[in-house]
């Protein structure tokens, strides 16, 4: 048996928590420092939510 999920499928995902894949160069140095705070992504999430940004439902 090859691929393919095993027990319950994930449920979808609501359109404002789905995540979308963004190219960033930064230094080695941060991001060795975002590694070892945790999962990269959600780290910058965190730091971008304490930085004022919020989220925007669409109009």
């Amino acid at each position: 048996m090859r691929g393919g999920y095993r027990g319950k499928p994930k449920p979808k995902l609501p359109s404002h928590l789905k995540r979308v894949h963004v190219n960033a160069r930064i230094q080695k140095w941060m991001l060795d420092e975002l590694k070892r705070k945790g999962e990269v992504g959600i780290v910058l999430e965190y730091i971008l939510i304490k930085a004022g940004f919020k989220y925007q439902p669409k109009k």
